[in-house]
C-alpha cells in the first residue's frame, strides 16, 4: 500500500453502497461482493490529471440479486433507463467511502487528489453482470510530474472484492508524450488472513484497527509514470 493517509476517512468500515447494502442481508462473511475495475485516467489540455473513469463489472450473483423488479415494463430486458435509479443511489453513496479510489504521490501522504460528485454515471446489464460506469473529476487538476503518481482501487474492509480486469485494465486519454502506466495488481490474502475475514459479518462495517493493518496492502495500483 503505497497512500497510506489518503485513505483514513474511508476506513469507518464499507458496505459497498447503498443499493448493495440492502441485498446483503443475507450475506454471512466478507467479501460479499466481487468487482472487476476498469479505469480511464483522463487528463485536461495542460497535461493535468483531470480525473478518472471508471467502469465496475459486478459478479454475477450479485448482478441477478441487484435487478430484481427493475425490468419495469417486462420485456426481460434492462434498459439504461430502468437501471439509472439504482445507479444514482450507487454513485450519491460512493462519496462515504472515498470512492474506493485513492490518487496521491507516492512517499508523500499529504499530497493527494479530493475526487467532486461522480458524473456521467450509468449500469448497463449484458444479460449476466451488471457494470456501473462513472466518471470522477478531480477538485483540482493534479501535476503527475510532482512525483510518480499512484491510483489504488480498493475496500479497505474486503466487503468488496476489487480486482483490476484482465483486457483494458487502464488506460490514459489525452495524456501528454512520455506518459505511461504501470499496474500492480492486488496479490490477495494469505490463507489464515482470509479465514480470519471471512469470520466477519455482512452487517459488521467497523473492522478492528488490527485487522486493518492486516488488509494494507492488497491495493489495486494503477501508476502513472510521466517523464
Amino acid at each position: 500500500m503505497y497512500l497510506n493517509s489518503v485513505r483514513k476517512s474511508a476506513l469507518a468500515g464499507a458496505a459497498f453502497v447503498a443499493g448493495a447494502i440492502g441485498f446483503a442481508g443475507g450475506a454471512i462473511s466478507h467479501p460479499h461482493v466481487w468487482v472487476d475495475s476498469r479505469s480511464d485516467i483522463l487528463f485536461n489540455a495542460d497535461g493535468a490529471i483531470s480525473g478518472v473513469r471508471h467502469a465496475w463489472t459486478f459478479d454475477e450473483i450479485f448482478s441477478a440479486y441487484a435487478i430484481q423488479g427493475l425490468d419495469e415494463d417486462n420485456d426481460g430486458k434492462l434498459t439504461r433507463e430502468e437501471l439509472q435509479p439504482l445507479a444514482q443511489v450507487n454513485v450519491e453513496s460512493l462519496n462515504e467511502f472515498d470512492y474506493f479510489t485513492y490518487l496521491g504521490v507516492i512517499g508523500v501522504d499529504e499530497v493527494y487528489g479530493i475526487f467532486r460528485d461522480p458524473v456521467d454515471y450509468w449500469l448497463d446489464y449484458d444479460g449476466t453482470k451488471l457494470t456501473l460506469h462513472f466518471t470522477l473529476p478531480l477538485s483540482e487538476p493534479f501535476d503527475p510530474k510532482q512525483g510518480l503518481t499512484a491510483i489504488e482501487v480498493y475496500d479497505p474492509t474486503f466487503f468488496v472484492d476489487f480486482q483490476l480486469a484482465e483486457t483494458d485494465t487502464a488506460l490514459l486519454v489525452d495524456a501528454p508524450a512520455g506518459c505511461r502506466l504501470e499496474i500492480e495488481r492486488a496479490e490477495g490474502f494469505d490463507t489464515a488472513t482470509a479465514n480470519l475475514l471471512s469470520q466477519f459479518p455482512a452487517d459488521v462495517r467497523d473492522l478492528p484497527p488490527e485487522i486493518l493493518e492486516l488488509t494494507e496492502g492488497n491495493a489495486n495500483t494503477i501508476k502513472v509514470v510521466c517523464e
